[in-house]
């Protein structure tokens, strides 16, 4: 008897699982998942009854694969309840927490290629489940070998229990805004990037009375073949808008399920993540009294040590995956916490990501201190510097090319001077940190790509660019 070919063991990355649909993403993964998760909520207590709300992104099958999830919960005894339009991960989070759920579940693979989709777990607090939760649920999903039927999830008579908290969360962004928003002019343009963002926050940015143009609002599964990140690379189109428009004229982008926020600037430049922190960190503590802790992710840049030490504020490093920082948002005093990826999050919201309100703080500080969005960057840069950061995503082609680049990582971890780097402390929070006067370079693998990152901050100009092209080299040297 032939033996069975062996089941691949699931690993959960920095946020949950992703891989590549009708490969590494299947209805197999997605029931051993859901099992565990079922494992989990029955080992931790959780009641029966209670809604397990489902959220999806536009991506191919994602509503199928919601919908099966849905099913797959109501054979286990469970109560879900589905999302009635495609759902923002943070939207999903705030209903997690204003239904007093025990867990929500995000159908999405956020900024990642077309052919990719995830699963999401969100925890009862209202953000990313914690990293214990995610191991929990890992370890039980390794183990399950469910036999849930997917069928039903294709059948158009199917009803569902579904939720739609829309005009709660739009109320509550409203809060955030204040009265001064509507007092600001703004010649405004967001990129939806043809993702789950145009059902939820279309709606609530009318709702709040700002007047904006919106591309890219209709839904594609293959996001035109781009990325529906908000990187240069992939704001092109929106910085075109920018150029065309007036002196006056800027923009904003969300990526596909609405967590991670980029602007660009009236000059036309991309605005770096650092600058946005800077930004609503300056306007929270000046302009609104908000004080408390400040959380940053390993590869994020020295500009917000700078800006904390100013404000009298302490700086915790976490690793990188937000589930690390809502752990920390859920202290109390917590006043932010952001990821160099563009992931902000607020402590008087909830301990998750919301693109949507870094954008309404932005625009908030662009209109209590009149003034456009490049001026704030140039009073930053004023008064704190500002270094020159960089970052590389180099794909691994297999297996031996990655263990390959594991040693000869090990190697400049031991010897910094291969690197040009003549002193360093070293951390390994995560990934391998050199850490020297003029800035860092940061090591890690990625954890739901086959991908190593380089990341590099440096006082001079291009010294940054030149250091990770020095270090390139030698990991991938033949």
């Amino acid at each position: 008897m032939p033996t069975p070919y062996p089941r691949p063991a699931l690993h959960f990355g920095s946020d949950g699982y992703r891989g590549v649909i009708g490969d590494t993403y299947s209805w197999e993964h997605i029931s051993r998942m859901t099992a565990g998760t079922a494992g989990y909520l029955r080992d931790s207590g959780a009641e029966t009854g209670a809604p397990i709300p489902i959220g999806y992104d536009t991506r191919f099958l994602a509503p199928y694969f919601a919908r099966a999830v849905y099913h797959a919960l109501r054979e286990e005894g469970f109560s879900p309840v589905i999302s009635t339009t495609f759902c923002p991960s943070p939207y999903l989070s705030f209903t997690v927490k204003r239904m007093g759920a025990p867990m929500g579940i995000m159908i999405t693979a956020s900024h990642n290629p077309a052919c990719f989709l995830g699963y999401k777990l969100k925890g009862p607090e209202g953000g990313s489940a914690l990293p214990d939760v995610n191991k929990a649920v890992e370890d039980l999903a390794n183990e399950a070998e469910p036999d849930y039927d997917p069928e039903s999830a294709f059948a158009f008579t199917q009803e569902y229990d579904e939720f739609d908290l829309r005009d709660e969360y739009t109320e509550v962004m409203k809060g955030y805004a204040g009265s001064a928003l509507t007092d600001g002019a703004f010649d405004l343009t967001i990129d939806f990037v043809r993702g789950a963002t145009t059902h939820v926050y279309l709606r609530t940015l009318k709702s709040l009375g700002l007047e904006f143009a919106a591309i890219h609002t209709e839904r594609d599964p293959l996001f035109a073949g781009g990325k529906p990140e908000p990187t240069p690379e992939q704001l092109e189109e929106l910085t075109g808008w920018v150029g065309a428009g007036s002196e006056t004229a800027f923009g904003a982008a969300f990526d596909g399920d609405g967590d991670r926020l980029g602007l660009i600037d009236e000059s036309g430049q991309f605005v770096p993540p650092e600058d946005i922190y800077a930004i609503c960190l300056l306007h929270l503590v000046e302009d609104r009294n908000l004080h408390g802790r400040v959380i940053k992710s390993v590869s994020f840049s020295t500009l917000i040590d700078r800006v904390a030490l100013e404000l009298d504020l302490q700086v915790i490093e976490v690793p990188v995956g937000f589930n690390h920082s809502t752990k920390e948002l859920l202290q109390a005093g917590t006043l932010m916490a952001a990821e160099e990826s563009g992931g902000f999050g607020f402590g008087f919201h909830l301990p998750e990501r919301d693109a949507l309100l870094a954008l309404i703080i932005v625009l908030s500080a662009m209109t209590e201190r009149k003034a456009q969005l490049h001026e704030l960057r140039e009073r930053i840069a004023e008064r704190f510097g500002h270094p020159y950061f960089h970052r590389e995503d180099i794909p691994l082609a297999n297996m031996a090319q990655a263990e390959a680049v594991r040693q000869r990582v090990a190697i400049i971890r031991d010897n910094p001077e291969l690197a040009g780097i003549q002193t360093a402390r070293i951390s390994e929070l995560d990934g391998i940190k050199m850490i020297f006067p003029e800035g860092f370079l940061l090591l890690r693998f990625s954890g739901t790509e086959p991908l190593l990152r380089i990341y590099c901050e440096h006082k001079a100009k291009n010294q940054e660019k030149e250091l990770i092209q020095r270090v390139r080299e030698f990991l991938f040297q033949s």
